[in-house]
């Protein structure tokens, strides 16, 4: 019997999940939140984010939230770590999970007004959810985050590279770095690889 390597174990576990997380067209992507699980350098991101205590952050489309658990450390008990997303099922788990901590779960969309107050955010962090939005659904998120964001304040994207990858959406659907600057209406900082065949996108409001 063939031997699997650790990299076959990895790639097939990738598109197991990608088939949960790719829904038809027009639908919510409902296991996202679970896909990037595993797959990215979390030490990385904190580092390249240099994220602090007491900052206030959101994780937009957060899933099952274990991204707002490592950023919840990372900003201690004097920051806060608002969880975002549109399935009531992640978000009450989430909820459940993390009643008295600083992180606040809420049902809600990015791409559209959120009861977020204005210039509230030092960070908004978005992964591999980007590439389903519709036009509509990208100028809503886009005006969103220009409401939420500090001054100087990061939005950081992490999507799939747009090329074959052992996984992911059709090339059509995905964005390039060079793609989204010119898309979003921030200043662009650095572009970092962040895990086999994902990078992170990096913007400051100003």
């Amino acid at each position: 019997m063939a031997k699997i390597s650790h990299n076959q174990i990895v790639e097939r576990k990738c598109e197991s999940n990608m088939e949960k997380m790719d829904a038809p067209e027009g639908k919510t992507h409902r296991h996202r939140g679970k896909f990037t699980e595993g797959l990215l350098d979390n030490e990385l991101i904190l580092k390249t984010l240099m994220i602090k205590p007491g900052q206030t952050l959101l994780d937009a489309g957060c899933g099952n939230g274990y991204m707002s658990k490592v950023f919840s450390k990372a900003v201690s008990q004097s920051g806060k770590v608002i969880a975002l997303d549109p399935d009531q099922y992640f978000i009450q788990g989430l909820k459940n999970e993390t009643a008295g901590t600083n992180i606040e779960a809420i049902e809600g969309d990015i791409s559209k007004p959120t009861q977020l107050n204005a210039l509230s955010v030092d960070l908004i962090y978005i992964s591999t959810v980007l590439h389903a939005f519709s036009p509509q659904q990208m100028q809503g998120f886009l005006q969103e985050v220009k409401r939420l964001l500090k001054p100087d304040a990061q939005l950081a994207i992490v999507e799939i590279e747009k090329k074959e990858t052992p996984f992911g959406p059709p090339l059509k659907l995905r964005y390039s770095p060079e793609e989204l600057k010119e898309i979003v209406p921030l200043k662009p900082g650095d572009t970092v690889q962040v895990g086999n065949h994902f990078y992170m996108q990096i913007f400051q409001n100003r």
